[in-house]
């Protein structure tokens, strides 16, 4: 098998929340308020001096004795690989020089594996710890020690997987190569939790994108596969999986053409058990490859179909290609 419904489920979901927000047209002065903005206001009577916050080196508000001091985990990379580096945010507010553990889960036991220090600040400020190379999922959580402005604080636990490059480079460079005309740099992980060997599913596709405001989206792509997958079999499930990252590209130009290229999909693809966009895929890897043997959601792709699926590869598969995109989003 090539996907999961599950995949399918969250991505409606994700698509679904996402075209919810509200369309709202970005807040602008008018020329007169700009202009007010601009004039000098009176000069104010001479006040008593105020007390003023001491400061580091670069200017920056140092933590006073009764500020109370947090931590809390922000952000991650749930898919990652060896040999890129990846890291765990955390955010501390107050900071006092508390030492800062990422620990990661082994044999039964939290062991450090990265440390750093809390900066010195008033406020909240941002800290990197970086994950060490390491293959496989492993959970991972970061422990600020205790200090006087706060006791021990342990963040949630967050599982990462590092795709080992090393042993898997030249079968990437081999799916790759089926893909490189329409997904040159998606990233790939192999053997993942999702598809590795002993689950149902051989490979997998994702696009998560978020709307950071009310003019600007981005989005996250990668595909997953299982290891030892060789010729039609692998060809076939990499182009299939390139065909799933083309399918969200249409949003690039809007919504309205996304919502109308699905709505296609559906029309087009819909007689047989398997969702219209895994057919759909089928049907694009089989207008690359002709080759009916690996077809696994449907075995008819003529006609109308094969029409569809060539015109998905000729409008977008060379298109916004970039698998960290940020765009311009239009309704």
């Amino acid at each position: 098998m090539i996907t999961t419904r599950r995949r399918r489920a969250i991505l409606v979901a994700v698509i679904s929340a996402a075209l919810a927000l509200p369309l709202a047209a970005p807040a602008s002065a008018s020329p007169g308020a700009a202009r007010a903005a601009t004039v000098p206001a009176r000069t104010a009577p001479a006040a008593a001096p105020a007390s003023v916050a001491p400061q580091d080196a670069k200017g920056a508000p140092l933590a006073t004795a009764r500020a109370r001091s947090s931590m809390k985990l922000t952000s991650y990379e749930k898919l990652a690989s060896t040999h890129k580096r990846t890291y765990v945010k955390v955010r501390v507010t107050n900071g006092k020089r508390q030492l800062l553990s990422l620990q990661r889960y082994s044999k039964g036991k939290w062991r450090t594996v990265t440390k750093t220090r809390a900066p010195r600040a008033v406020g909240a400020r941002t800290v990197k710890l970086r994950v060490p190379a390491k293959a496989g999922a492993y959970k991972y959580r970061v422990v600020m020690s205790k200090s006087s402005a706060n006791k021990r604080i342990v963040s949630k636990k967050v599982r990462v997987f590092q795709s080992d490059y090393a042993k898997h480079k030249r079968y990437i460079a081999q799916a790759r190569a089926h893909m490189k005309r329409w997904c040159p740099s998606t990233p790939i992980f192999i053997d993942t939790p999702n598809v590795r060997a002993g689950e149902w599913a051989a490979g997998m596709a994702w696009t998560r994108w978020s709307f950071k405001s009310s003019s600007k989206a981005s989005w996250k792509q990668t595909i997953e596969l299982r290891s030892g997958l060789t010729g039609a079999s692998l060809k076939h499930i990499a182009i299939h999986e390139c065909a799933h990252i083309v399918q969200a590209r249409p949003i690039v130009k809007s919504i309205t053409t996304y919502e109308k290229t699905t709505a296609r999909a559906a029309k087009v693809f819909r007689k047989g058990a398997a969702e219209p966009q895994e057919q759909q895929a089928d049907c694009m890897a089989y207008a690359i490859t002709r080759d009916k043997s690996q077809m696994v959601y449907t075995k008819s792709c003529s006609g109308t179909r094969l029409k569809n699926a060539k015109s998905m590869w000729k409008g977008y598969g060379t298109k916004h290609q970039n698998p960290s995109l940020t765009w311009r989003w239009r309704r």
